[in-house]
């Protein structure tokens, strides 16, 4: 897949869309909305496809296709609300629902040929994280619990044929465990388990390191890997114990390459495949799990500028470009398929809208497509992403995306909105973003800049800088600026506009660069690092790392002052000569609310023009649909307003 497909799909669907007068823009509540179907997955024989579809609540409902009598229907959960599925065979599947103000996150076993709930996984007032289901036991599933107060914590086998105890004074919170998963000792930071749920992969933060182990099988000893976290990533199983799948950094490679990495002998194999633009370090590997256990690799997955899905089976590429023939002119990912490689769920993409999902039988060569997942919506009106290029004032050549509003009669250059993302360990990526085509529908242009920081690139852009903030900042000031001398939009109308450090990134925009943006709008964003270290070490009992990495990779405050106030536009907002909007929700656990409270009372002491938005229901995120449209509108009004 080589850039040259963006221009495929622009010229089959037309580059920029050009909106009748008497043709009405979308609405606010068309973009909040859930599309009309999503997340389509097979069970695991191949027999019935599971997708979700908007619930009257706040989530959704679950549906079943049955691919052999071909037969549709809705699942009754009893009122309860679905927020997820994840199928564990061929006719059993996990489903997590809510139903408020009851329980939240609750688990459960549905079978799909009994058409029923067979199992409870958690029960009221019990939390923990599921981390697998153990095919050797259809009763038994790996969890990890939490230091709550409640007992023991760690990784755990548990069994939903254990009951609560009713004896009076006894505490339930763990009654369901069976036995304890014995892990080396420490901060316990991430698992991954193999094909057959077992926990094979633990990383422990331990005597201010992050260590790696690994086990052949669930009774074998833990072996302690040489990783360094910043170098090598874990991205897939072998069907040899002694084998993992990386992605590592060498010291000569200018990206992340993939290797096969032997355990018992401490090698990393000779590189299988490299992109020196493109890091693998978040690639995965399409596998799927053959009838006898065994792991087949189908491709190789990472991000380019756009998605790509590279073949290591035959057979995948033949379905490749059986799918590529009947959907031309489009991105073509598959997402799914059954144990026999017959059947397999394909999300097809204009960037205009969300995937719309085809079932494909290569067998038979039948296509079923499902259908559109946001019929309300006429994808002429909508834009497309273009990848662009830009260098930095250092010379370094970093990547972006400009989306492009309706052309106007008069031929005038749209403003422009800099929409920047947040981690800043995080990338934006090819596809639909509602976010995006609200602006553009509403005549503005977007860029999303790829900073220096941003994940998926050489090592020169996503690791030699990963912490210099304000040279981040400096790379989208310096995107903008050749946005504007390629005259594409309108320089003396730009705003910019992000949430949680793409929040940072804007308030740093107005306030280290006075003059460039006409407004600035930050959702759960960060002002202030100290108070960011702060906040962290009042967390460090449940997150040691984090706040060991902050002070390693950023320095103390308390001897640092300076540094600190470089980085931190909250010392600098006597600069703002732009109206900022400050969002935020209070519930926020990544970011403290009080980040925004304190750049609203520097902003009014220094008389800026500024509006702002609380949620209270709302953490680092929207999940109420209802406020995500208040959202949106907000910020419309907002922009049109100052913009």
């Amino acid at each position: 897949m080589k850039s040259s497909l963006l221009a495929v799909i622009m010229a089959c669907l037309g580059a920029t869309a050009t909106l009748s007068t008497a043709e009405t823009a979308p609405t606010f509540a068309d973009f909040a909305r859930w599309p009309e179907i999503g997340r389509v997955r097979l069970s695991e024989d191949g027999r019935y496809a599971a997708f979700l579809t908007p619930s009257k609540i706040r989530f959704f409902d679950l549906n079943l296709y049955d691919l052999q009598t071909r037969e549709s229907k809705k699942i009754d959960l009893g009122g309860d609300d679905l927020v997820d599925f994840t199928w564990i065979d061929g006719n059993r599947m996990i489903i997590t629902t809510e139903n408020r103000p009851d329980y939240r996150g609750r688990r459960q076993v549905f079978d799909a040929r009994q058409n029923k709930i067979t199992a409870n996984i958690t029960y009221q007032r019990q939390f923990f994280s599921l981390v697998s289901f153990l095919r050797r036991d259809p009763n038994l599933f790996v969890a990890r619990f939490y230091e709550d107060g409640q007992g023991s914590a760690g990784l755990a086998v548990i069994n939903t044929k254990l009951r609560p105890k009713t004896m009076a004074g006894q505490n339930n919170a763990r009654f369901n465990v069976q036995s304890w998963v014995e892990i080396p000792k420490g901060e316990h930071r991430g698992t991954l388990t193999d094909q057959e749920g077992e926990v094979r992969f633990v990383s422990v933060y331990a005597d201010k390191r992050l260590n790696f182990y690994y086990r052949p099988n669930a009774g074998a000893a833990w072996i302690s890997l040489p990783f360094d976290y910043e170098k090598t990533s874990v991205i897939g199983f072998s069907n040899d114990p002694d084998y993992l799948y990386v992605a590592h950094y060498t010291d000569e490679a200018k990206s992340s390459r993939l290797h096969r990495y032997r355990v018992s002998t401490g090698e990393f194999g000779p590189s299988l495949f490299e992109d020196p633009v493109y890091s693998l370090s978040e690639a995965s590997l399409l596998q799927v799990r053959k009838a006898d256990g065994s792991l087949h690799s189908l491709a190789l997955a990472y991000d380019r500028d756009m998605p790509v899905q590279l073949p290591l089976d035959p057979l995948f590429r033949e379905v490749q470009a059986a799918v590529n023939a009947k959907l031309p002119g489009r991105l073509n990912l598959i997402e799914d398929c059954d144990q026999s490689l017959s059947t397999f769920v394909v999300a097809s993409m204009s960037g205009r809208e969300p995937a719309r999902y085809v079932i494909y039988n290569h067998g038979t060569k039948q296509f079923l497509p499902l259908p559109a997942p946001t019929p309300w919506f006429n994808p002429g009106q909508m834009s497309v992403q273009r990848p662009i290029k830009f260098k930095a004032r250092d010379g370094l050549e970093l990547e972006g995306y400009l989306s492009l509003p309706a052309a106007r009669p008069d031929g005038a250059k749209p403003p422009l909105v800099v929409y920047a993302h947040g981690g800043p360990w995080a990338r934006d990526t090819w596809g639909y973003n509602p976010d995006v085509q609200l602006l553009t529908t509403r005549g503005y242009a977007v860029f999303q800049p790829n900073y220096r920081g941003s994940t998926g690139y050489s090592k020169a852009v996503s690791k030699d800088d990963d912490f210099a903030f304000r040279i981040m900042h400096d790379d989208v000031t310096d995107g903008v600026k050749h946005l504007v001398a390629g005259g594409l939009v309108d320089g003396n109308r730009l705003a910019i506009y992000g949430g949680s450090f793409g929040g940072y990134l804007a308030v740093a925009g107005a306030a280290f660069e006075p003059g460039l943006y006409k407004c600035a709008i930050t959702f759960a964003g960060v002002f202030d690092w100290k108070q960011l270290i702060r906040q962290s070490w009042a967390q460090s009992d449940d997150d040691q790392f984090n706040y060991d990495r902050l002070l390693q990779r950023m320095g103390d405050p308390a001897t640092q002052q300076e540094r600190f106030e470089n980085i931190s536009p909250i010392t600098q907002i006597a600069a703002v000569r732009c109206p900022v909007f400050v969002i935020h929700g209070k519930l926020d656990t990544t970011v403290d609310y009080r980040q925004s409270t304190k750049l609203l009372s520097e902003l009014a002491a220094h008389g800026v023009p500024h509006e702002k938005l609380f949620f209270e229901t709302e953490f680092h995120g929207f999940s109420e649909r209802a406020n995500y449209q208040r959202h949106l509108e907000a910020v419309a009004a907002f922009l049109a307003k100052n913009l």
